[in-house]
């Protein structure tokens, strides 16, 4: 599947130009954050959240069922709302971009992405994934500190585990395992999710149309890295361009975050 004698590239001698692209996304996350920070502020009623509790504690059902109680609630956590959480996202994006101002960042990045290594892209990524799905948690109705922190904890880990694929591959050892079973941890949390609109279905209320396409745009890029890494690990490593892969994912990796946005101005 990998080919073993592929060569080390050469560290470039002279530190790479700062990356236009990565600027540029960085000022899109920016401006974002600001019109997710506006427009949740002009929401009288914001996103309309629900909250699924199974089985509530001190209410025992009588025959032994489960119990699911749905309530409406504005908030994420006391204190938090998602407006505020959406930019803090957008800002982390934007960090990371200008981060690559870094004479030394920018020269690691590029020896990295020359050999088809991506570490910056996915510690970005681990991030991106593990908050982004613990915000569309929340928009599905899921409030319990007991899912949330394992969603957000499963989201990120299973980023991570590309790292070690890339640079498996890229020492000409099979990646494949640790491929596999960073995409099995990162899809456990988008099963609970759509196990939640299941439930709120079941439970006799209809979810919100803004929260089903938010839910959806989110996946999609989310799904797409996945898809495009696996490809990747099936073709001829000889002819893969790294640095046009890693250009390619700096566009796609913020798709997330800025899909959220729309629960911002989007309600209903």
């Amino acid at each position: 599947m990998n080919n073993p004698t592929r060569p080390r590239p050469e560290p470039p001698i002279d530190t790479p130009p700062v990356p236009r692209a990565d600027l540029a996304v960085a000022a899109v996350a920016v401006i974002l954050a600001v019109v997710a920070l506006v427009a949740s502020s002009l929401q009288s009623g914001f996103v309309p959240l629900i909250t699924l509790t199974l089985t509530p504690p001190g209410i025992a059902p009588a025959d032994g069922g489960m119990i699911i109680v749905v309530t409406p609630t504005p908030d994420l956590w006391p204190g938090i709302q998602m407006g505020a959480a959406i930019a803090t996202l957008l800002f982390f994006v934007a960090a990371m971009r200008l981060l690559l101002l870094v004479p030394a960042v920018r020269r690691r990045h590029a020896t990295d992405a020359a050999a088809d290594r991506h570490t910056w892209r996915w510690i970005e990524y681990s991030q991106l994934a593990g908050v982004g799905t613990f915000l569309v948690a929340q928009l599905n109705g899921i409030t319990e500190v007991t899912s949330l922190v394992p969603i957000y904890a499963l989201g990120a880990a299973g980023a991570l585990f590309l790292i070690v694929h890339d640079h498996r591959a890229a020492t000409g050892r099979f990646g494949g395992p640790a491929f596999a079973l960073g995409s099995a941890v990162a899809i456990v949390p988008w099963g609970v999710i759509a196990f939640a609109q299941i439930t709120t279905l079941l439970a006799g209320f209809e979810v919100a149309a803004s929260v089903r396409v938010v839910t959806l745009l989110v996946l999609a890029p989310s799904a797409s890295v996945w898809v495009v890494t696996g490809w990747r690990a099936r073709g001829d490593l000889e002819r893969t361009d790294g640095c046009r892969t890693d250009a390619l994912l700096g566009w796609v990796l913020p798709l997330a975050p800025a899909a959220l946005v729309l629960a911002t101005v989007w309600v209903g």
